[in-house]
């Protein structure tokens, strides 16, 4: 099995695994410039297929960011010309893309504080307005996320409704007993869809993360509205969370390098495997996205893990993955399908006590078009 860290030009060509760790390697080069020199000649040797590098960068949401570290390091000159101009504009348009959401996100704030309402911002949301990155162009992001007490949220899901919000499907009552956040909300003319949280969590992980949990140790953002985003201790934790629990990252093995970079410049403020250690709950999961983060970026000393045996295994699993895509994208898919199996055992189950959710069900059986917007889901 090929080590963790190839040396950059080592290999005559580039494949994806090399792609993905060289743009891990760029992505701390604002951190440690002290890699330029390794960079800078991988570039140079021609071992580097940009093609291959722009496609890891995209489908990882890590382009601008890419780009804005290559040319802090002033290395754009060894770039081809034309890559440079579509890399500036690119993320130029993500720039501007951002600077809306701000303002969006600024504009629903002060509509919330009229009903006594004070958003915390969470995730890509809260680390623009929070000022992480350098550059506001840095983080490509779809949805403004904010959490509010689970009292108010559906408050402020009328709130934004009676100002030209509207749900994507009506899943209300569905909402009122148990999803942690509101179906997703769009208003034409507005760049980005609003999600309303009143847990950061599904259950039953929100048992130990939760509103409760952080609201002492909010900070207060500079802005002419009342915002907060968690502490940088609770960011660190949440963006880990997030990622292991909610998205499956844990039992998926999947990379999501995005995240990780926000992992990555959170950490120049915080220890996190000393937070995940004091946090004390689902240990071997955090410990686990610590593992794969510091191979991703090889080695920072800002992030660092635990090596036991449940880390090791998280870690060569990964590896596995990473050098066998096709067996990856199949075992992926099946552990996709047996998650859904379940997730209709349960359907089925609450359908039997619960009258709101055999009127969700049948809803949803009657809509034609659900029917193919779920096997693209499943697919």
């Amino acid at each position: 099995m090929r080590r963790w860290f190839p040396q950059l030009v080592h290999y005559s060509k580039m494949n994806y695994s090399d792609a993905l760790f060289f743009t891990g390697k760029c992505l701390t080069l604002g951190c440690y410039p002290d890699r330029i020199d390794e960079i800078r000649a991988a570039i140079r040797s021609g071992w580097v297929e940009w093609e291959r590098v722009v496609w890891v960068s995209t489908a990882h949401f890590v382009f601008p960011a890419l780009y804005l570290q290559l040319k802090r390091a002033k290395l754009l000159s060894d770039l081809p010309s034309d890559l440079v101009e579509y890399m500036d504009e690119f993320t130029n348009l993500n720039r501007q893309r951002n600077q809306q959401i701000i303002d969006q996100a600024i504009e629903i704030t002060a509509l919330l504080n009229q009903h006594d309402i004070c958003p915390i911002f969470l995730k890509g949301t809260a680390y623009l307005l929070d000022g992480l990155f350098e550059d506001i162009a840095e983080r490509m992001l779809v949805d403004i996320d904010f959490l509010v007490p689970e009292k108010d949220m559906l408050r402020a899901a009328e709130i934004l409704i009676n100002d030209g919000y509207h749900g994507r499907e009506d899943d209300e009552f569905y909402v009122k007993k148990s999803h942690f956040h509101y179906p997703g909300l769009i208003r034409e003319g507005k760049i980005a869809g609003v999600e309303i949280h009143r847990w950061m969590l599904d259950m039953p992980y929100r048992k130990y993360f939760n509103y409760e949990y952080i609201n002492d140790d909010k900070k207060k953002l500079e802005l002419p509205v009342r915002a907060y985003v968690f502490s940088d201790s609770h960011q660190i934790i949440n963006n880990i969370m997030v990622v292991q629990i909610n998205d499956h990252g844990f039992w998926q093995g999947k990379i999501y390098l995005r995240q990780m970079y926000d992992l990555l410049l959170l950490s120049q403020k915080k220890d996190p495997i000393m937070l995940v250690k004091e946090f004390g709950h689902y240990f071997h999961r955090l410990n686990a996205y610590l593992a794969i983060s510091t191979k991703i970026f090889a080695n920072p000393p800002c992030i660092s893990y635990e090596p036991t045996w449940q880390s090791r295994l998280y870690l060569r699993r990964i590896r596995t993955d990473i050098n066998y895509p096709k067996f990856a994208r199949y075992y992926k898919f099946v552990f996709k399908m047996i998650r859904q199996i379940f997730y209709y055992i349960n359907v089925l189950f609450q359908t039997t006590y619960r009258k709101d959710f055999r009127q969700f069900i049948f809803k949803k059986l009657r809509n034609p078009s659900w029917y193919g917007e779920h096997i693209r889901k499943l697919l």
